[in-house]
């Protein structure tokens, strides 16, 4: 699977599946890691036909470190 922070891949074309997002808290209590909101949106890419994940965006906030990610599941032509 193929992730990138890019909107465009410098040249390859591609075709738009779906928007896959990812949420955890990154608390002492209950947290959460990277790696389990990246493993969500690749099983959600997967779902789409997608073999990549464009314009990825992590956002963290909030008293309980919140996190939310979130990308654009693309087929690869």
């Amino acid at each position: 699977m193929l992730l990138s922070t890019l909107p465009d891949l410098g040249g390859r074309a591609f075709e738009v599946r779906g928007m896959v997002i990812a949420q955890g808290a990154f608390g002492a209590i209950g947290g959460g890691s990277t790696q389990q909101l990246v493993a969500s949106l690749i099983e959600q890419a997967g779902r789409f036909g997608a073999d990549g994940i464009v314009d990825v965006k992590t956002m963290i906030g909030g008293n309980a470190a919140h996190c939310v990610m979130t990308g654009t599941a693309v087929k690869l032509l």
